[in-house]
């Protein structure tokens, strides 16, 4: 089968201010796609890494891009982020659930309820408001691509803390049942599992480690990513892909 272009795709991607985030927006904009960039927090004038500085990173290198901030806990954000990009696209092709937050190596019984809540509604809930505020477009086109960002940790103990993994469990648990009930209607869904990378949040968690020496760059994720929307995602959906081993299936190892 003949790669799909992402050329012209309107493609959504959460937590896009840094880190895997920015690189799949990054990436995705290289390939031709138009990305709406979104994250919460920053404002258009903060210099640090926002999702302006990502829309402009994009921009530079010839790509579109737009900047809308969001926070993907609340509802009403992302219901308005959904209707700003239908108003000035027309459509929502592929959204990339990336938003998420860690918080380093906590035991259970260090672990808060408020830390509980945090994470849980932000790396499972988040993804649930923006699959559900997406998908009724995508219905109506007959066709969509959704991308959640996975973990090993949702199947492996040893690494950050239980609602961590539990959260990404249940984003894959989401991921097979999106794909259970709208497959049939042209929409894909997929869990894509990165390695560990080397972003700012994790060389913040182990900052006594060097951590370059062995996790891996953000862009490999990225790249992973623009080559499974240009194979055939539909073979996918209701699966969780890790990077490494599909582009080691390709014949890639970047």
């Amino acid at each position: 089968m003949a790669a799909k272009s992402l050329r012209g795709q309107v493609a959504i991607v959460t937590g896009a201010s840094r880190g895997i985030g920015q690189a799949i927006a990054t990436e995705l904009g290289r390939h031709g796609a138009v990305v709406i960039v979104t994250a919460r927090g920053k404002n258009e004038q903060d210099s640090s890494a926002t999702i302006y500085r990502t829309a402009q990173m994009i921009e530079a290198a010839g790509g579109k891009a737009l900047a809308l901030p969001a926070d993907v806990r609340h509802e009403a954000q992302i219901a308005g982020l959904v209707e700003r990009v239908l108003d000035t696209y027309g459509r929502i092709d592929i959204l990339v659930n990336n938003a998420g937050i860690m918080v380093g190596d906590v035991s259970f019984v260090e672990t808060t309820p408020s830390m509980w809540r945090e994470i849980i509604e932000t790396n499972l809930t988040g993804v649930f408001l923006c699959c559900r505020a997406v998908i009724p477009s995508m219905l109506s086109q007959d066709a969509g691509i959704i991308v959640n960002m996975s973990s090993g940790a949702a199947v492996r103990t040893g690494f950050l803390n239980v609602p961590y993994g539990v959260s990404k469990a249940g984003v894959d648990r989401l991921t097979l049942g999106l794909s259970a009930e709208f497959s049939n209607q042209g929409i894909a869904c997929i869990s894509l599992s990165p390695p560990v990378s080397a972003t700012d949040t994790v060389c913040r968690i182990y900052p006594d480690r060097k951590v370059e020496s062995w996790a891996q760059p953000p862009e490999k994720t990225a790249v992973a990513l623009c080559a499974l929307l240009e194979d055939d995602p539909m073979r996918f959906t209701g699966q969780v892909v890790a990077v490494s081993e599909y582009l080691k299936g390709r014949g890639s190892l970047q």
